[in-house]
């Protein structure tokens, strides 16, 4: 019995989804940081459908949608606006 539980919870660790990334950004203060507005104009500008922004770690998480509807996770330099990661979720 104890076999059986062993291997459940080892296929369960193995098939787990990865979550987000250790990406963290070296940012100076907040004062230097893109405005939310303004990052959103930048992304939307590239196609997406930004539905939310938070700082998380001295980056930007971007939320939205890409052009084929598809939720994802930006993870964005807060000062240049740059992309770094991007999370489906």
């Amino acid at each position: 019995m104890s076999k059986i539980i062993f291997s459940a919870i080892a296929a369960t660790l193995l098939t787990a989804p990865a979550f987000a990334s250790d990406i963290k950004c070296d940012s100076p203060s907040q004062d230097q940081w893109m405005t939310k507005a303004a990052l959103t104009t930048m992304y939307e500008d590239k196609g997406y459908d930004v539905k939310n922004i938070k700082a998380d770690d001295g980056c930007f998480e971007v939320y939205a949608l890409d052009a084929k509807g598809t939720r994802v996770e930006l993870v964005v330099d807060p000062v240049s606006g740059k992309l770094l990661e991007i999370e489906n979720n």
